[in-house]
């Protein structure tokens, strides 16, 4: 018998009989859209070339030097990394002649494309922040954009008439 009141007694405080309890639920869904994206702004270009030429160099501002735009959140860091063949090769297997290449990369994370302001990335690879911060540089912005420079020389001895080409990779690891 005397089980039978403390079961009442629970089912009256689960019931509410005391202060009835009042809540909100919200239901919040946000949609980030991605701004990240890597655009070719310029090839890079040695344009035809005449057999025994020697060497061709496109130099760090050169016209026809290559230009790349990343864009990304400012606080965000990228590794950069320039892989090239040392030749390009015919495009006809059966002929082994050869073009020597030798490509240098710089970047300009200052938000401009400006390749005076660029710095030479030793070895072709290496981690950079995306936005250089510093009080001069400081804006609001939230999304900001890095120029990335390819340029170099190719040598061109006694080789015979075609095309010549090599795969050259930009790889941009995001962090």
């Amino acid at each position: 018998m005397i089980k039978m009141p403390i079961k009442i007694l629970a089912l009256l405080i689960f019931t509410g009989i005391q202060n009835p309890v009042k809540g909100q639920f919200v239901n919040i869904q946000l949609k980030v859209e991605p701004e990240l994206s890597a655009t070719i702004e310029q090839n890079l270009e040695f344009g035809n070339i005449v057999t025994n030429s020697g060497r061709t160099n496109i130099s760090l501002g050169d016209v026809n030097m290559g230009i790349f735009k990343i864009r990304a959140f400012h606080t965000q860091n990228v590794y950069l990394s320039l892989q090239y063949p040392e030749y390009l090769s015919h495009s006809d297997t059966r002929i082994d002649d050869r073009i020597t290449l030798d490509l240098s990369m710089a970047y300009n994370n200052m938000g401009t494309n400006s390749y005076s302001d660029a710095m030479l990335l030793n070895g072709n690879n290496g981690y950079i922040s995306v936005h250089e911060r510093t009080a001069e540089t400081y804006t609001n912005e939230i999304w900001k954009e890095l120029y990335i420079y390819v340029f170099g020389i190719i040598d061109v001895g006694n080789i015979t008439n075609g095309m010549y080409s090599g795969n050259i990779i930009l790889s941009i690891d995001f962090d």
